[in-house]
């Protein structure tokens, strides 16, 4: 399967619990579920492929100050992993600690703490691989639902649903699609939550 597009939608829990999910789309259609309990940093997140139930678990390498996550598969085969690169963003790497692309603020330093200071974060990240931007991950409007254009509909399309959305320049394998999950996983419960938090 060819990827060229993932899109993160929220879904409620139905017990009520302290989890939240994600329904991730592959070019608009389910392709895997992601559990998350509400410390995201120190407990594993399970994603699972509802086309063929097989799943893959993102376990933190530790429960404190932890900065460094494994992409594993069945029978705990390493799949790659997600490192945080302090200021820069997400590395994900595969097996043999190859990197295969960077999830990254686009701003310039100034702009980023300027920014980060008054407490806004980026609206769009850059997704690149030796130094060339292979994709973007923004928030966009759901399918069927357009831009607003003037300034009432730009008022009332603050609250339509946004989700958070990778669009990528190449299609992606299978295997790279669940590092870039994880990725975004990432990026989206680690960086722009605590941006949001601080």
């Amino acid at each position: 399967m060819k990827i060229e597009s993932l899109r993160f939608v929220e879904v409620p829990v139905p017990d009520g619990g302290a989890h939240k999910q994600y329904n991730v789309h592959a070019n608009e259609q389910t392709f895997v579920r992601c559990d998350l309990s509400k410390r995201t940093i120190a407990k594993p997140v399970e994603i699972v492929n509802v086309l063929d139930s097989t799943s893959r678990t993102l376990s933190p390498e530790r429960k404190i100050l932890n900065r460094r996550w494994q992409l594993s598969g069945q029978e705990e085969r390493e799949n790659g992993n997600v490192a945080a690169t302090g200021t820069e963003g997400w590395l994900a790497s595969d097996v043999l600690e190859n990197e295969l692309f960077r999830v990254l603020d686009p701003r310039k330093l100034t702009t980023k703490t300027l920014e980060t200071v008054m407490g806004s974060w980026p609206d769009s990240y850059a997704l690149v691989s030796k130094e060339a931007c292979i994709g973007v991950v923004r928030r966009a409007l759901r399918p069927g639902e357009e831009e607003p254009r003037t300034r009432l509909q730009k008022f009332k399309g603050l609250l339509k649903p946004r989700d958070w959305c990778l669009e990528l320049e190449r299609p992606f394998t299978s295997q790279e699609a669940y590092l870039a999950i994880a990725s975004v996983l990432l990026l989206i419960e680690v960086t722009v939550r605590g941006a949001r938090a601080g």
